[in-house]
């Protein structure tokens, strides 16, 4: 029910991008700024290169909800008004829904770092620290948790196999339908529903206090707003949490769309890597380096990405170039291996037709089965956990 909704705002956010690069071009204006100003802000962060940080939390922690909260106000003493709602719903998520996109790599980057903070120890630290997963997330679909435990004790503990409460392996991908049942999964994970199960089952008692008290503080926040206006809460606030899901449910689904036949434990296939990609950020497109190394800042991705090279070429890892994920995400739902091939990275001396097959027998290759050889061997995971935890103390 909600699909024509989000297409309606995801062609909208498309038309504001293309107008945008005709006109004043916004987006390149904010991120000259933002390299300007950002460097004169990393005494507050811990790396020197975020200083860009706190531009987004001005942004994003304090205008966007003021945004929020003036709305609310408006529906109150004017009534409401759905031609603001959707208005306000498409600067939401901005321009080619880079808003959204910043949401949502900020509560990603946020969720990896130490004590689950991107700024500097004292007391800018103490009392922003968590702000994008604990306050700006919320008003854009992200609940408390999600990237703080589960992503992390779940999703990069068990990297996609069996008991990763999202896995995309039980099916095969290349089908819209396998999509649109892995969505429901995706937003039981997304509501912390199947990683409170999970971490029950596992008698990961400190996971689930986490899990529940990060899940009823969102709840409690949701609450207040309904208190005020049942019908304002649902659009702003019950929506972009279906809506911004329905889009990550896409963004997880092509990174992990690919596992090879021969070998389904194969880091460099099952994760996917789009190098100089479009409309991401903060190397979010190294998704093999981001398995493999954690806990790495992600202005090293590009080097180590380098450093495993050969590594990608010898398996014919899932590697594209110079394109935006969700091209990619419909050329595998519509069985469109030929346009895969054409843009596959490096593809050595296969054929376009050999590539193309082989893209369609990794986005086959599914089921239970498939699902408990996926998870990557002890010695890999061994490595990776050495090396994250020595590069998270370093940054």
């Amino acid at each position: 029910p909600f699909g024509p909704f989000v297409a309606w705002q995801v062609f909208w956010c498309t038309v504001w991008e293309y107008f945008d690069k005709k006109s004043l071009n916004l987006i390149q204006l904010c991120a000259k700024a933002s390299d300007m100003v950002g460097p004169k802000l990393k005494g507050l962060v811990r790396h020197p290169k975020d200083g860009f940080v706190i531009i987004l939390l001005v942004y994003l922690g304090v205008f966007m909800p003021a945004l929020f909260f003036y709305e609310l106000n408006l529906s109150l003493t004017a009534g409401f008004n759905y031609k603001r709602c959707l208005a306000f719903n498409l600067f939401r998520i901005g321009p080619m829904y880079a808003n959204f996109m910043w949401v949502y790599v900020m509560c990603h980057k946020e969720g990896h770092a130490i004590n689950g903070s991107l700024l500097k120890r004292g007391i800018m630290d103490k009392l922003f620290g968590s702000m994008f997963n604990h306050w700006v997330g919320m008003f854009h679909g992200v609940i408390p948790g999600v990237f703080t435990i589960s992503h992390i004790h779940n999703h990069h503990k068990y990297d996609n196999d069996e008991n990763d409460v999202y896995s995309t392996a039980y099916r095969p991908r290349d089908e819209f339908t396998s999509w649109v049942r892995y969505v429901p999964e995706w937003m039981a994970y997304a509501t912390n529903a199947s990683s409170l199960v999970f971490f029950i089952q596992q008698k990961e008692w400190k996971r689930v206090v986490g899990t529940m008290l990060s899940t009823m503080y969102y709840c409690a926040f949701v609450g207040l707003i309904w208190h005020f206006s049942p019908m304002f809460c649902f659009w702003y606030l019950v929506y972009p949490l279906i809506e911004g899901n329905i889009l990550l449910s896409v963004v997880n689904y092509t990174w992990h769309a690919f596992i090879d036949p021969e070998d389904p434990s194969n880091d460099y296939v099952n994760s996917t890597t789009v190098v100089d990609g479009m409309n991401f950020c903060l190397k979010e497109e190294y998704h093999v380096v981001h398995h493999q190394y954690a806990g790495v800042h992600w202005s090293k991705h590009r080097a180590l990405f380098e450093k495993h090279l050969p590594e990608y070429k010898k398996a014919k890892a899932s590697i594209f170039y110079g394109e935006n994920l969700f091209v990619i995400f419909g050329c595998i739902v519509a069985k469109d291996y030929t346009k895969l091939a054409e843009l596959y990275y490096e593809p050595g001396n296969m054929t376009k037709t050999e590539l193309a097959d082989m893209m369609k027998a990794r986005l086959r290759c599914a089921g239970r089965s498939v699902a408990k050889m996926v998870g990557r061997s002890a010695k890999s995971k061994a490595s990776s956990e050495k090396f994250m935890s020595k590069e998270i103390k370093s940054n």
